[in-house]
């Protein structure tokens, strides 16, 4: 999670060994669509990295542009050759 007021508000109440009505009211409010839908950057919950395991290099924007452009040529003559 991104480190904001309910990230703080997270870690201090796991602090503090909650039971899990206590978890499920702080983490039940809707805290993710407040984050990621309505940009909510101090009371909502903005979830980061979960891609990260995906990435394997970094690339230039330029070539991955052109990788896709490769890949859409690619798709589209298999396409118009069936």
């Amino acid at each position: 999670m991104i480190k904001n007021k309910f990230y703080n508000d997270v870690q201090e109440l796991y602090a503090k060994n909650p039971t899990v009505d206590e978890i499920k009211e702080l983490l039940g409010r809707a805290r993710a669509k407040r984050g990621m839908f309505e940009g909510d950057l101090e009371e909502g919950e903005l979830e980061i990295g979960q891609i990260a395991g995906l990435i394997h290099e970094v690339k230039p924007a330029a070539q991955i542009l052109n990788e896709m452009l490769e890949e859409f040529e690619k798709a589209k003559n298999e396409v118009n050759n069936s």
